[in-house]
């Protein structure tokens, strides 16, 4: 009986050092990609820090989505609101009569402030920045306490 719980707890420790090994593997590769991919030229259309300012005056939150072509190895960065209501409901009726990508779409088309033409476009920068930006919905989160 011993001899079994001895062999399960190296098989754990053997698993647990495994684990930190790929870990740490994934780690390294995330750095080294970071690292390349600081060195691809930025297309941002020209947006300055006064346009910035002016979409932060107008829209209050402003959000930033840097997608990057590791194929063509080019940093394209997009710039987005956050969605009215109106917008939710047009992004809500689009995908329940046509589909869900065309939904996407309205909310991508209905917040866009500006960054780089081809996030527009081109259909996989585009495809990349819309999945982005489903993840604005999961930045917020709502408890329900019974008083």
């Amino acid at each position: 009986m011993q001899e079994k719980s001895a062999e399960q707890a190296a098989i754990v420790v053997a698993a647990k050092e495994i684990a930190a090994r790929a870990l740490a593997t994934k780690e390294q590769s995330e750095k080294e990609l970071a690292a390349k991919r600081a060195e691809y030229p930025v297309i941002d259309g020209g947006v300055t820090d006064e346009i910035h300012q002016s979409w932060k005056a107008q829209n209050g939150h402003v959000m930033v989505v840097d997608v990057y072509d590791d194929f063509i190895k080019e940093h394209h960065v997009a710039y987005f609101r956050r969605p009215s209501m109106e917008t939710m409901d047009a992004v809500n009726t689009v995908s329940k009569n046509s589909s869900e990508l065309k939904g996407a779409d309205t909310m991508f088309k209905n917040c866009w402030l500006g960054g780089s033409p081809l996030v527009q476009s081109d259909a996989i920068l585009k495809t990349a920045a819309l999945g982005s930006l489903g993840n604005m919905f999961a930045s917020c989160h709502a408890e329900l306490k019974n008083l």
